[in-house]
Formats: structure tokens, sequence, C-alpha cells
């Protein structure tokens, strides 16, 4: 593949194009001031970020479009980064560290001065540069937008080139650790092609802004998170980590659609050729949420929603790449360091409850008074946390909580690699829309009297009978939340029934076609009536997880889950052939992909629950040409910025 795509982008890159001012062509070009690479602000060119250098060093671009270059064994050297750094404003740092301190703005907590310049740099190193926002007065500026930056952008310095750097994502930007990941094993068929009738549908361009640049949404810091993410990587200019949860949730949303091509109806080439840039941009942030958490970092943030969404990401990376070392470091986290994971439990009776470990029996009746913490998990596992059930913070979390759910039913996928608690999302979600926040049935005495008399802990491990502590809150704000999402509402209505059995037309599921590993290896074929006629491991038709292929039986012939060539092989799967079974089992739907004999599909398009019609090009062709639109697509718009 690395011949032939070398080839393919040779010929669609012309050579003028290729020596463009700082940027990079095998080396660093220049501009009238030397070697620099400089990365194009889309709040304008007064916040583009250039690193110059001393030298015009070997370097390439990652499958993201973000750069890289070659130490070769000795330390490079950068001589500058525009915008100026100034005292407190447009910090720079290499390696950043999760748990702080920061080095970009001094109107953001925990925060130490920038690295100086020059700055000699070894491998395995990232060097970030930041642009404060309004650097002149408060972060919020006049239009009360919430972050302090505006701008960001990583260089990595690296011992090598990557074998294919047209394929490899860039590695974490935090920390020494820089393992490098290749967008050639997407697991692009879990992607699905849902017809949606949603008025509010991403556009692609917002889809793109949302993806294209670095967020820098990595510090462990509850207070800081809500102000460092620059403006130009989040559209709707809302830092807080939960809102950037609910605009994700769209995001992977439109990957699931069909028809998002520039002029629909389109062929499932079209559409995941249009898919491809977002899907790439959004695993990249799973990837930089990956890293936060191989430093032992959290990302939860307190119990006010603060972390919201990282776990998500990093999921949906992991899924997305199938690889074995980042799906075992998910199974493994810790769950106290994600929200996601620590917000949502079973409790008695294994009731889906929503709370936060983040007090002791005597802060959670406190909470009752003085109001301040709002989230502590109920300390005897039958209710809704905090003092006020439904409300505040539960409130501000509960539809991205929702929508994530739907899309883990939309791709079983991520359901099956959703480490600690996906059942309990899962069930909790329902149970919001339905019945909202729960504090019935409650045996707990209210608020009133002497504590520890009248109310409270009874001090043998349980509570002062009573009648329940807010029993008029059970059911408060059912299927309410204040960051509801117009698309994600819809996404509900349409999907959320035919979902759970894996029977929404355009739904990628796991057919009859994809065996037990989650690969279609060349050689192996399911296309017979029976169990008998399956390859080893294969779902046989009827079963769970089987799929109804139009005109090709379950699973098989021209229907089949990857497509067949006339002679009824299946084509090579959008999976690695050569990688690892254990990363790709836990990226396949496996047993949780729920129902059976899901409805048939369309013909032609590949609609129907996973399968891919016989006219559909293996993979690495749907990769080559996306990465040639793509590219061409970065290079007009750099050359519209310089105008």
């Amino acid at each position: 593949m690395g011949l032939v795509l070398a080839t393919v982008l040779a010929i669609a890159l012309p050579e003028a194009e290729a020596h463009a001012d700082c940027g990079c062509d095998g080396t660093i070009t220049a501009d009238g001031d030397g070697p620099c690479l400089r990365y194009a602000a889309p709040s304008g060119p007064g916040n583009d970020i250039t690193f110059r250098f001393a030298e015009a060093y070997e370097c390439g671009q990652y499958v993201t479009g973000e750069f890289f270059v070659v130490a070769s064994g000795a330390a490079i050297t950068i001589a500058a980064i525009t915008p100026d750094g100034a005292p407190g404003r447009h910090g720079a740092d290499v390696n950043p560290d999760p748990n702080g301190p920061q080095r970009w703005d001094d109107r953001l907590g925990d925060y130490a001065d920038a690295v100086g310049l020059p700055l000699d740099v070894e491998a395995n190193s990232s060097v970030v540069k930041y642009v404060s926002d309004n650097p002149v007065g408060d972060c919020d500026g006049d239009a009360d937008e919430k972050s302090c930056g505006r701008f960001a952008a990583v260089v990595t310095i690296v011992d090598a080139a990557p074998d294919d750097p047209s394929t490899a994502f860039r590695p974490p930007f935090v920390g020494a650790d820089k393992p490098t990941l290749s967008a050639a094993t997407l697991q692009t068929q879990l992607l699905s092609r849902l017809s949606a009738d949603c008025a509010d549908v991403p556009t692609l361009a917002t889809a793109e802004a949302w993806t294209r640049h670095l967020r820098l949404d990595y510090t462990s810091d509850s207070v800081t998170c809500d102000l460092m993410p620059p403006e130009d990587a989040i559209p709707n200019g809302r830092p807080w980590s939960t809102d950037i949860w609910a605009d994700d949730t769209d995001v992977h949303g439109w990957l699931h659609l069909a028809d998002v091509c520039d002029a629909p109806p389109c062929t499932p080439e079209q559409d995941l050729a249009t898919k491809m840039p977002v899907l790439v941009g959004y695993v990249q942030h799973g990837i930089d949420v990956w890293g936060v958490d191989r430093q032992g970092a959290s990302l939860f943030r307190g119990g006010g929603g603060n972390g919201g969404g990282k776990l998500h990401a990093y999921v949906f990376a992991a899924t997305m790449l199938a690889d074995a070392e980042m799906l075992a470091d998910l199974a493994a986290i810790d769950e106290e360091r994600f929200f996601e994971s620590a917000s949502y439990y079973a409790g008695e009776g294994g009731v889906a409850l929503w709370g936060q470990p983040t007090g002791d029996e005597a802060a959670y009746w406190n909470d009752f008074g003085d109001q301040s913490t709002r989230t502590i998990r109920d300390p005897y596992h039958s209710i809704d946390g905090g003092f006020e059930p439904g409300g505040w913070y539960q409130d501000n979390t509960a539809k991205p909580t929702q929508y994530t759910a739907l899309l883990m039913r939309i791709m079983p996928a991520l359901q099956a690699n959703w480490p600690v608690n996906g059942d309990v999302v899962l069930a909790y979600a329902d149970r919001w829309v339905e019945h909202g926040a729960l504090t019935q049935p409650d045996d707990c005495a209210p608020i009133g009297g002497e504590y520890g008399v009248d109310y409270g802990p009874d001090g043998m491990g349980g509570c002062i009978a009573g009648g329940g502590r807010v029993p008029e809150l059970d059911g408060n704000n059912a299927n309410g939340g204040n960051r509801s999402r117009p698309f994600g509402e819809c996404m509900w209505q349409s999907f959320r029934a035919c979902a759970e059995d894996c029977s929404c037309p355009g739904q990628s599921c796991k057919s009859a076609s994809m065996c037990g590993n989650g690969i279609v290896e060349p050689h192996e074929t399911c296309d017979g009536d029976d169990a008998a006629s399956c390859a080893e491991g294969c779902i046989a038709p009827g079963q769970p997880g089987a799929c109804t292929c139009a005109d090709g039986g379950e699973g098989g012939g021209e229907g089949g889950s990857h497509g067949a060539d006339e002679g009824g092989t299946p084509t090579e799967s959008a999976t690695s052939m050569d990688a690892d079974d254990t990363a790709t089992s836990n990226a396949s739907a496996g047993d949780t992909s729920g129902g059976s004999s899901p409805a048939e599909g369309d013909d032609d398009d590949a609609s129907g629950c996973g399968c891919r019609s016989s006219s559909t090009p293996p993979p690495s062709l749907f990769f080559l040409l996306w990465i040639v639109a793509w590219r061409r697509r970065c290079r007009r718009a750099i050359a519209s910025s310089r105008r």
C-alpha cells in the first residue's frame, strides 16, 4: 500500500504546490525569514502559529495534516515561535503535563513561565504553542466567550519519520510517551449509513471545524480545564467539557448518517470519503485522551461534568483503531479517572443511578444544608445523588449521556468496548427519558430535627428509617437537560427503538460474514443456510448478530458484510488483514449486538445492517482516494488563508 499511496500522491500533488512557504516538502521550506512551519488559524492570519527553525530539517505531515520534524540523532533548534510570547500570554511548552503546571496564560490557574526560545528539542517531544485570546484584558472579552485561548498547534519531534506518514496519526502531545497509530487500521465498516429526517443535522463544515484543530483539553485541573481549550477548536466558543461532549455526540452521530457527500444521494464510497477527515480528527482527539490516561492523570475533574465526554472519545478512538495496546489500556482504566465511569453505577437491586464518589456519608448529608457539592453519590445506593436529584449537574450532563447511550446502541462495537459500566449507562439513559430522577423507593428519613437522631446515618451502615429523603422529586426533569441538542433528540426518536435489536436500515452491525474476531479473512465465506457452512467462529444465519443482506442471503453473496467480487470472495476488510486477533476481537460487536435477524437492507446502496455491496472497492482504495482529496482541500485552504 505504501508504494501505491506514494505514487498516487506524487501524481495528485503538483510540484509547485509542494514548495509552499513555511511548509514541508521533505525538508522544511522557507519564507523570507528562514525555514518555518505555519498553522493557519481559523480566526485569521493574526492568530497563525509559525514555528521557525535554525535549519531546514527533514519533516513530514501526519494524516491529520500536523507537522513532524526529524531529529536524526541530534536535537533540533527552534529559533522562534510566533505570535511572540509576552509576559503571561501566548505561551509554549514541551510535552505538557496533565497535572500541571500550564505555561499558556497566567489568567489560568497553576501557571508557570513558558519555555524560553531559542529552544533545543530532542526526539520524542511535542512542542505546543498557545495563542491567548484578548491578551490585554479579561479572558472572556466583550463577547463572553469563556476561553482564555484562541488557537493552539503542535509540532512533534521524532527520531525517524513514520513508515507511512500519510496514514500515521500524530502521537499524543502530552508527556514523553509517543505511540504512533495508523489510520490504515480504521474500522470504517463500523460506521452506519442511516437516513435521518432531522432539521438540525450538522453540516460538513461544522463537523470538520469541530475536529480539525488541537483542542488542548487535557489538564486534570477541574477549573483550568473550563477556560483552556482554544476557541478556534470549539466552534460554539464554550470550552466547558460537557458542552464539548454534547457537540461531539452531534459529530459522532453525523458519522453514522447516509448521504453526507456534497451532492446526495451518495454512494457508500462517497459517504466514506466525505466522513474521513472528520473521523480522523475525532479519533486523533481520542488518541490524545489515551495519552493523558497513560500519564496516570485523571480527567474526572469533579462531579459537575468538567470531565464529561473524555471517555466517550477514548472508547470511540480505540474501537475504530482496534489497536491491542490501546484497547488493553481502555479495559484497565481507573473508573474514578473519567466522568462517565465514575458517575453512573448500579445501586441496590441493580438499578442504574447517578452520583459521584466525591464525599463521605457526612459530606453527603451536609450537602442538603450547604447545597454546595450537589453531586455526591447516595451512600446507601438507593436514589440519585445530590440534594436535588434531577437538577443542577445531573441536569447539565443528562442529555450528552443519553446521546452517548444511543450511539453505543447504534454502534455495538462501541458498547462492547465500553469499560466498567456500559450497561449502566444504557439503562440510565432509558430511565432518564422515561422517568427522570429516581428518588423512590427510599427508606431513609428526610432532613429535619437532629442529625443522627431524626435523620442521617443510623450508626450501623444504613440510614435512619423514614419515608424518603426527597420523595417529591421522584420523576423530576424527565427527559430534560439543559445541554439538549436538536440533532441528538431527533436521532433518539428515529433510532432508539430499532437500534435495540440492530435492525435500523443502514445500521452497521456485526453480520454473518464477520467472524468472531471481527475480521473477514480473504478465504472466509459465510454464505450458506446453516452454521455448518460457515467458517469457524462466524455468526450463523438466524443467530444473534446475524444480518439479512439484500440479494445475497444472510451475510453472503453479493450483499455480504464487506462485499464480494464476482466470484463470491469477500473483498479486503476495512481492518488490517494482519492485525492482531486480540486487538480486533474487542473491536467487534460480539454477542452484545443484540437481537436477531434484523431487517433487510436496500439493494445497491449497501444500507442494510452493515452489508456492503459488491461494487464497493477495497478500503485501501477508499483511503487512497480520500487522502488525495483531503490533501488538495488542505492546500486550497492554506492558499486561501494567504491571500
